[in-house]
């Protein structure tokens, strides 16, 4: 029979918050985009947490939905823009001067999660 390693792991530490704190306690972490068990740390010690959160925070969610919107958009006023080609110039002007602010709040989007269009 193999030894057995003695060397067992700590006992979590639990936090149960009241009842009337619970929604708002879960609010906070989502919008933290941290873990728990991050979220209780960074808050009691004021130390971030060890590694990258592996799930985005709701405002990165949020822009993440912004964009798709975006080039839904975009995507329909192409299509728009093609179907009006056999028509005159002044319709594919205009379609082309609705995309121009689609590309720009596109780019902010980008620069707020930090990335590049």
């Amino acid at each position: 029979m193999p030894e057995q390693d003695d060397s067992k792991r700590e006992a979590p530490i639990s936090y149960r918050p009241p009842k009337e704190l619970r929604a708002e306690f879960q609010q906070r972490v989502l919008a933290s985009g941290l873990s728990t068990s991050a979220f209780i740390t960074k808050s009691v010690f004021g130390r971030d947490p060890p590694r990258r959160s592996r799930r985005p925070s709701v405002e990165h969610e949020a822009v993440a939905q912004i964009l798709a919107g975006l080039a839904q958009v975009r995507d329909e006023l192409h299509a728009i823009a093609i179907h009006l080609g056999e028509g005159a110039a002044d319709d594919r002007a205009l379609i082309e001067e609705a995309v121009r602010p689609l590309t720009e709040i596109r780019a902010l989007c980008f620069k707020a999660l930090g990335r590049k269009p």
